[in-house]
């Protein structure tokens, strides 16, 4: 299968004259028609990774102040026929909208139709992830009107899930794309308020876990709670992917510690990270998942 579309734009390859008018150009074309004005008296400066898949657009955005606008003459001339989510890494910003005004600060997430006006201000810069949907995938997945909704996405399984999955393929990491979209519309489905998914709910289940390797009492009924779940339906629902959720956990965390072990900390530092009783315990069942040991293993990396 082909690959989608990765694309990265930056304003300072641009002249400086014509970095505003490319920025608009790019976000028409790429994502949604935007009149975009700097603020505080600096010349705007901006970063884009872009990702076309099938049905759905993904973006991480980076920028110096502005503010951005998209008025009747701009839905007219780029209907987005959709909805947009932002997640707002860095940077707080103003969302003004016909039924008032939020603030949007990193953590949180914007949930909006995409043609709808609305302005947004950065007044200290910006770094966040965007999703846009669109409205036939919508119909299938929540139907109804999407009013503009600010919620908290950190401690949200389901939203974690999502932002990490989006992360992970912009920095180029994955492989299944069909896999990618139906996760990402799984999950966006939930966090609309449609119907849940198992796919979309182990996602969670998995998010929930990676951002928590760290305690030791990381249980099975503190992640069915996290995902709205009981623990035997938990249990289920991973029996269904071929694994229990103690060794899922486990998992995890090997496969998490694995990947630094060339850093300059001890391995019982690395084992305390990621939630180990002890060092002995991360080497015994490092070395039943992998037949060999962590300090051998790091041994090779630095050789």
């Amino acid at each position: 299968m082909h690959p989608p579309g990765l694309t990265r734009f930056r304003t300072h390859d641009l002249p400086c004259p014509h970095r505003l008018a490319g920025w608009e150009e790019h976000n028409a074309r790429s994502l949604v028609g935007l009149r975009a004005q700097p603020l505080g008296g600096r010349p705007f400066d901006g970063a884009e990774v872009n990702l076309t898949l099938p049905r759905l657009q993904v973006a991480k955005v980076s920028g110096t102040p502005h503010a951005v606008e998209r008025d009747v003459r701009q839905i007219a001339v780029n209907p987005a026929d959709g909805v947009i989510v932002y997640f707002a890494l860095a940077g707080e910003s103003r969302f003004d909208h016909r039924g008032g005004r939020e603030l949007v600060v990193p953590g949180q997430a914007l949930v909006l139709d995409g043609d709808q006006p609305f302005r947004r201000d950065f007044a200290h810069g910006l770094t966040e992830l965007v999703l846009k949907a669109p409205r036939s995938l919508l119909r299938e997945i929540k139907p109804g009107p999407v009013k503009p909704r600010v919620f908290g996405f950190a401690e949200n399984a389901h939203a974690q899930a999502l932002v990490t999955a989006l992360s992970g393929a912009l920095r180029g990491g994955q492989a299944d794309w069909d896999g990618l979209e139906n996760t990402a519309t799984d999950l966006l489905g939930t966090l609309l308020g449609g119907s849940r998914t198992p796919a979309g709910d182990l996602a969670a289940a998995h998010a929930f876990i990676a951002a928590h390797l760290h305690e030791q009492d990381l249980s099975a009924s503190r992640i069915a709670a996290a995902i709205g779940y009981s623990a035997r339906h938990l249990s289920r629902l991973f029996a269904g992917s071929g694994q229990s959720v103690p060794q899922a956990v486990l998992n995890a965390r090997l496969d998490a510690a694995r990947r630094v072990l060339a850093e300059p900390v001890t391995l019982a530092e690395i084992a305390a990270r990621h939630g180990f009783v002890s060092q002995a315990h991360f080497s015994r069942t490092y070395r039943a998942r992998f037949g060999t040991t962590p300090r051998q293993d790091r041994a090779e990396l630095r050789a």
